[in-house]
């Protein structure tokens, strides 16, 4: 099968080639999925340069967290899924941009019958972020004031839709009229980062109280910034961090949390028990039953178009380099989906 692989480390145009490797097989509580889709997230960059990422892989490897397709096979315990169409998050969150991949049940969703393939591909993590972001962690409240830092992104746009669906009074950060448009067009009120100053521009907004819940997809030198925004006991979420090149590995000084008397709330999308071990690491994700709840909740807001993936571009195979290069450089809106299938 042809895949996007990940063949020596470096820029995305030097570490990429589309090649013909086994196709994979699924194991136990695994289907594999005859890819039509994938989308493109930004952590693929640090991936290809083999820095900081949420996610490595190991060289080579095939890039792809989340997928669309036709389950055509599985392992034990999955079978009820084959002959299925679903959205997934693929086995360790690599292997997506395939034509086929194998992903674990508890990441496996039937996808939306009301989106297409691409914007099904799309759809996934955005939204299940989004989601666990603003009402699983944040309880986010109708008439609460949302900042969406990053707004024109994929989960951006998730988030605002989400937000607005919620009844929040949404203000959306990005740089640039484009995004700034996207973002109005979502339901949100729009912040330039690149020609205001965020403190007095949403302290304007919020009759200088600062925001109710802040979701951060940007990070680095805008973290605290951020913070200063905050309304007293509310909830900043760090989603993102496109402009910490240590991938928010870093840290900020705890002392400005309690100074300005607001709560840091940590969300990762993930489903499944692990072992107890994995706490030693930090990592403590959310149980199966989570997944599907925030899932079917979804599906109801997809039915009702009160949301729905904002897709800017679609590539294929051999386009995902330069299409990394676009997102490094901030010239992109939404999500870039790869079409699989026929290529």
């Amino acid at each position: 099968m042809k895949a996007v692989r990940v063949v020596k480390h470096g820029d995305p145009t030097e570490a990429l080639e589309v090649a013909d490797v086994p196709t994979p097989e699924a194991g136990p509580g695994e289907v594999r999925i005859a890819v039509s889709a994938a989308s493109v997230n930004f952590g693929d960059i640090a991936r290809c340069r083999g820095t900081v990422a949420s996610v490595m892989g190991q060289i080579p490897f095939t890039l792809g967290m989340d997928v669309c397709g036709v389950v055509d096979a599985a392992g034990e315990g999955a079978t009820e899924w084959v002959g299925r169409r679903v959205v997934a998050m693929t086995k360790q969150s690599l292997g997506g941009m395939a034509e086929f991949a194998v992903a674990p049940v508890t990441g496996t969703f039937d996808a939306p019958a009301d989106l297409d393939d691409v914007f099904a591909a799309a759809f996934t993590l955005p939204f299940h972020v989004g989601y666990l972001a603003l009402h699983r962690r944040a309880k986010l409240a109708a008439g609460e004031t949302l900042l969406v830092v990053g707004g024109a992104s994929a989960v951006g746009t998730a988030v605002i839709q989400l937000g607005v669906a919620a009844g929040a009074n949404v203000i959306a950060v990005a740089g640039g009229p484009d995004k700034g448009r996207l973002c109005e067009q979502l339901g949100a009120s729009f912040i330039d980062r690149t020609a205001a100053d965020l403190f007095d521009e949403v302290n304007a907004r919020t009759d200088q109280q600062g925001v109710d819940v802040a979701v951060d997809l940007v990070g680095g030198e805008l973290t605290e910034t951020v913070w200063t925004c905050m309304a007293r006991e509310g909830r900043y979420l760090p989603v993102g961090f496109n402009d910490d090149p240590q991938a928010g590995l870093t840290g900020r000084p705890l002392r400005k949390v309690s100074m300005g008397n607001f709560s840091i709330l940590g969300v990762i999308l993930g489903y499944g028990e692990l072992p107890v071990d994995f706490r030693r690491f930090g990592l403590n994700m959310f149980g199966a039953e989570v997944g599907r709840e925030v899932h079917a909740a979804l599906l109801e807001l997809v039915s009702a178009r009160s949301v729905r993936p904002v897709v800017g571009r679609t590539i294929t195979m051999d386009q995902v380099a330069a299409a990394l290069d676009d997102h490094e450089r901030r010239r992109t809106i939404g999500r870039t989906v790869v079409r699989v299938a026929g290529d």
